[in-house]
């Protein structure tokens, strides 16, 4: 249910023309939802799930604003929350994939309303996760989606894959390796174990297990697809999609490889690419990567093509702006990430959590 911050100021109203914008309510979801599952654009963390999801597994407050007409039809709509993380400052953030609108007023209209918002809130900056804006930003950094048409014939995605991967994936299938779609989201939370395992050694603290269980509770299984991949018996990785009608992006994914299966992950994203093709999937997104990055570069191999989606950071002039994005930390990862893969698992599994309750998506 949406209610607004203990000691927050009321939800406040926005015109651009005959839109205007306001906090949406409980009552407001469905017709979120269907504005969501008719725009072709909408992103993976558009649906209206994700507004439980924020307030079941994180320390934050949702603000999800919608654009409507006089008819109080939607035009558009705008999911941020408010933030109080100790490490970045208090800040407004979008998730990714910014505004959805169905026209340059309910866009402008939107933005409008989250930078009033961030004054209100008296936050340090408002961050727009990609998607369009009214103006450049104070700061903005690159990042990029890599998506792949799976309206194409099996064989000419094969045909697209660099040929070292494909190398890859002819390995892999001589491997004791399986890909399995789990359709009953049953093993989530051991891929979850997975995964945990997986960003510790990268050096980077990891969502709770309680975020996992709620998306599967709030986005469901119609909107969810998780793909497995054993070794024998072993649970070795997985990837976790999201759909958005016949849109999948890949919004998890981790293979703990080892020398005996090198190439699992290749065998896993081969096993994606062609099940999003054969279920009728316009588009399989492998979701953002900074560009030239290593995971970007992994990205690059499947055929797909890039698409620029810059983080937009705007500056409340009357607040100090500390850390935006993590962006001091990001470019000092080095000695930190070492230091966190170095301590003990339970620590990491306990802090982890902990850091990302006010940081769902870093």
């Amino acid at each position: 249910m949406l209610t607004p911050a203990p000691n927050s100021p009321p939800a406040h109203a926005a015109g651009v023309g005959l839109l205007r914008v306001r906090q949406a309510q409980l009552g407001d979801m469905v017709a979120w939802q269907n504005f969501v599952d008719a725009a072709p654009d909408a992103g993976a963390l558009h649906h209206a799930g994700w507004h439980q999801v924020l307030n079941d597994a994180f320390w934050v407050q949702p603000y999800f604003l919608m654009a409507v007409d006089g008819r109080d039809a939607v035009q558009g709509i705008l999911p941020l929350y408010y933030s109080r993380s100790p490490i970045t400052g208090a800040h407004l953030s979008s998730l990714e994939g910014g505004v959805l609108a169905a026209g340059r007023d309910a866009t402008f209209a939107l933005l409008a309303e989250a930078k009033a918002l961030r004054d209100r809130l008296g936050v340090g900056y408002l961050q727009i996760r990609g998607g369009a804006v009214d103006r450049p930003a104070e700061l903005t950094v690159p990042k990029i989606h890599t998506t792949v048409d799976t309206t194409r014939p099996v064989e000419a995605l094969w045909a697209a894959v660099k040929k070292k991967t494909r190398w890859g994936i002819r390995q892999a299938q001589k491997q004791e390796l399986r890909v399995s779609r789990d359709a009953e989201l049953a093993g989530l939370d051991g891929f979850y174990r997975t995964y945990a395992a997986h960003m510790r050694a990268l050096g980077s603290p990891v969502v709770g297990l309680d975020a996992f269980q709620a998306i599967r509770l709030h986005l469901g299984s119609q909107r969810l697809r998780l793909y497995l991949v054993h070794h024998r018996q072993r649970l070795i990785g997985g990837m976790l999609c999201i759909l958005n009608g016949s849109r999948w992006t890949d919004y998890y994914a981790v293979v703990r490889t080892t020398a005996e299966v090198e190439f699992a992950n290749y065998l896993l994203y081969w096993h994606v690419v062609r099940d999003a093709a054969q279920s009728g999937a316009s588009c399989l997104d492998f979701g953002r990567s900074t560009p030239d990055s290593n995971v970007h570069l992994f990205k690059r191999k499947w055929g797909g093509r890039d698409v620029e989606f810059p983080y937009h950071f705007y500056a409340n002039p009357a607040v100090k702006m500390r850390d935006p994005g993590l962006q001091r930390i990001h470019k000092q990862q080095g000695t930190a990430r070492r230091l966190w893969a170095h301590l003990p698992p339970s620590l990491c599994n306990y802090l982890g959590p902990l850091l990302r309750k006010q940081l769902p998506f870093i």
